[in-house]
């Protein structure tokens, strides 16, 4: 890891940021420029245009400060409390549904795809 790499990977990082959240503009989406962003990176590397190792050894950085990240979600929390204990009974609602559902749909695709690789789950 070295400056020249984490800066070069910054750059790339922030450029794609810029660019999404331009064409975001320009095209009046409502679409998060971050999730675009990653998506064009995405289709950047399997392309071949940008190498993993360009962006590794900043996004190792990130990941390890991902904590910290997420230090304005807290606060944010700790703002609204009083909304969050009034609506506590559908936030529990749907987070108890949506965990299910979720569940029972990844069991679902999982028997099928096992089922279509020659009945290995059976």
């Amino acid at each position: 890891m070295t400056p020249s790499s984490i800066l070069k990977g910054t750059a790339v990082l922030l450029l794609l940021q810029g660019v999404s959240t331009i064409v975001l503009n320009l095209c009046g989406f409502k679409f998060p420029p971050a999730l675009l962003a990653m998506l064009l990176l995405l289709a950047l590397m399997l392309k071949g245009i940008i190498r993993p190792r360009t962006v590794e050894d900043v996004c190792d950085i990130l990941i390890e400060k991902m904590g910290m990240l997420f230090l304005p979600a807290g606060v944010s929390i700790l703002l609204y409390l009083d909304i969050i204990v009034a609506e506590s009974t559908a936030i529990i609602a749907t987070v108890l549904i949506s965990s299910l559902l979720i569940l029972v749909v990844t069991a679902l695709f999982l028997n099928f795809m096992l089922k279509g690789k020659g009945g290995e789950g059976k």
